[in-house]
């Protein structure tokens, strides 16, 4: 059997989809022959951690971008003049899309003759609900929030358009599922598969292995760890107020690393008074080297006011880290409050402070919630276990089409 999976991010370069691309290229079974239809990132990303999902699979670059708005429309073009002769040459039995960037928008209006498979891992009307909670300014938000929010009514039409034409759908979370249901309707067939992760990558490590990667963060006692893109939705706003609070009482270090435009939140720690000593922004960070960035903090928080299902968190519990998370999206799918990490409620920066500081002043309670987390990833979240799920969804797509 042979699969094109169409998205202009492959690897980690803008976003969780390239991420979760990469993995299920290098996770699906033998049986699969694979092939990537993709383009040229806006950076150059690392290939180390991805060498079996390079080896696996055909690439085939179609073009290039270095905005993360307005590469989805370039995709969906070169895909809609190219796609015949690719299938012409390769002879694909499946397409596999991401419904986040509409990748093969313009083809669900041309009847091209390959079944296929969307993933949706999150909606339009999810991130915008996320991002108006944060009640930031637009000139305070980043880019592609900003142009989301600004074309917003003719984004949902194409979302609506798109999804309609959608038969088959692979839902990242039973949340997901529940609001796509409630602005959609139910689809004709569909299937939840839990996001996976790599568990051997991500794994406890030796602090003085991770300094190697990391030597800015040597002798920083009591992390507080946020990775992500600089993006209102992620309630950076409300990890910042939560910070001010715990280093009045403990000393404690905040590392942020993640794409996108720090300044607005580099000027709320300054309002804040958090002296830039308390503080590390790393900024993008080669893929390769987060597995060693986990295991150097002492607690992992994301605050968001939206999300479906993060693979962050997945990541930071496999690493045995205990994670501070909001009740939102598909979070609670993956963390029972109180067992395997803490959960509170968005935008509020109060109980944040108080679960991240009863973390780092109770060892005892924290050993427990990262033993946990790290079982619960490795026995439920796994990329092989996502990959094989996937692979039994072509099968029967395939069959349906015959």
């Amino acid at each position: 059997m042979r699969v094109a999976i169409t998205t202009p991010e492959f690897l980690a370069d803008w976003g969780g989809v390239g991420t979760y691309a990469a993995l299920l290229v290098k996770n699906l079974p033998e049986e699969f022959e694979i092939d990537v239809i993709t383009l040229k990132p806006s950076k150059k990303i690392d290939n180390v951690s991805y060498r079996e999902a390079f080896e696996r699979a055909t690439i085939h670059i179609i073009g290039s971008a270095n905005d993360t708005f307005i590469y989805n429309s370039l995709f969906q073009l070169n895909l809609m003049r190219k796609i015949r002769s690719l299938q012409n040459e390769q002879r694909f039995d499946i397409l596999h899309a991401n419904h986040a960037q509409m990748p093969d928008l313009l083809l669900k209006f041309f009847r091209i003759g390959i079944p296929s498979v969307t993933t949706i891992h999150t909606t339009l009307k999810s991130q915008m609900m996320g991002t108006s909670s944060s009640r930031l300014r637009l000139n305070e938000m980043e880019r592609s929030e900003k142009m989301t929010a600004l074309f917003s009514p003719a984004l949902l039409a194409a979302e609506r358009m798109y999804v309609e034409r959608c038969e088959n759908l692979i839902f990242v979370s039973h949340y997901i599922q529940k609001l796509f249901e409630a602005s959609f309707g139910k689809p004709e067939r569909f299937k939840v598969i839990h996001n996976g992760i790599d568990t051997n990558l991500f794994r406890p490590r030796d602090e003085k292995e991770c300094y190697n990667y990391f030597p800015m963060l040597e002798g920083r006692e009591n992390i507080l760890l946020f990775i992500g893109r600089m993006l209102a939705l992620k309630g950076l706003d409300v990890l910042i107020d939560s910070f001010a609070r715990i280093i009045q009482e403990i000393d404690a270090h905040l590392v942020l690393a993640g794409a996108g435009n720090f300044e607005p939140w580099k000027k709320r720690l300054l309002r804040k008074n958090i002296p830039e000593s308390k503080y590390t922004f790393l900024g993008r960070v080669p893929y390769y080297k987060i597995p060693f960035l986990y295991p150097l903090a002492s607690v992992f928080t994301l605050p968001s006011y939206s999300e479906s299902f993060p693979l962050t968190i997945l990541e930071a519990m496999s690493c045995g880290i205990p994670v501070v998370a909001t009740d939102v999206g598909g979070i609670p799918e993956m963390i029972e409050n109180g067992v395997n990490g803490f959960l509170i409620k968005p935008g509020d920066p109060t109980a944040l402070a108080e679960r991240i500081s009863q973390i780092l002043l109770c060892k005892e309670k924290t050993m427990e919630l990262a033993r946990k987390g790290r079982v619960r990833a490795v026995t439920e979240f796994s990329a092989k276990r996502m990959a094989n799920e996937t692979a039994e969804m072509y099968k029967r797509v395939i069959e349906v089409a015959k």
